[in-house]
């Protein structure tokens, strides 16, 4: 697996001195993403499996409320075992791209996917935690803010 990190350049003006986060978005290969997917059906599809204790489903409040995951939920009419099944369901030809996650100190890799829900374009990104004790975590569950890109269709 390639390893990237994530950077702050600085820019310069007469007047400030402001630090500028980039995001930093890769394309993984089709095997990472085929890899990421089977872990993550593997823990979803277990007959074992309880959304209580393996699932964290995120959901922050956003300025733009449309685009929060909130929203997105009301509007579908969902619920956690909804956004369970959809992620069951994610396929190699809905990847978008792959991110670094700054929140964390030993940042995993963050795959962003776009499901088409009824007519719309859902945001989706995901990240497994744990080694032993592996959890699905849901950090983004929400319309699309633009339109988004899928190198494997």
């Amino acid at each position: 697996m390639t390893y990237y990190i994530s950077t702050d350049i600085l820019s310069i003006d007469s007047m400030y001195l402001e630090a500028v986060r980039i995001k930093l978005s890769i394309q993984s290969r089709r095997k990472e993403i085929v890899d990421f997917l089977n872990q993550i059906h593997t823990i979803l599809k277990e007959d074992t499996f309880d959304i209580n204790t393996e699932f964290v489903f995120i959901q922050k409040k956003k300025k733009n409320r449309e685009f929060s995951t909130p929203y997105t939920m009301v509007d579908l009419e969902y619920d956690i075992e909804d956004v369970v099944e959809r992620l069951r369901e994610l396929t190699v030809g809905e990847y978008s791209e792959t991110l670094v996650d700054k929140d964390d100190i030993n940042p995993p890799l963050l795959f962003v996917f776009g499901k088409n829900i009824n007519n719309k374009q859902v945001y989706v990104k995901l990240k497994i935690k744990g080694e032993i004790n592996r959890r699905v975590l849901c950090v983004s569950f929400h319309y699309a803010e633009k339109v988004m890109s899928f190198p494997y269709q």
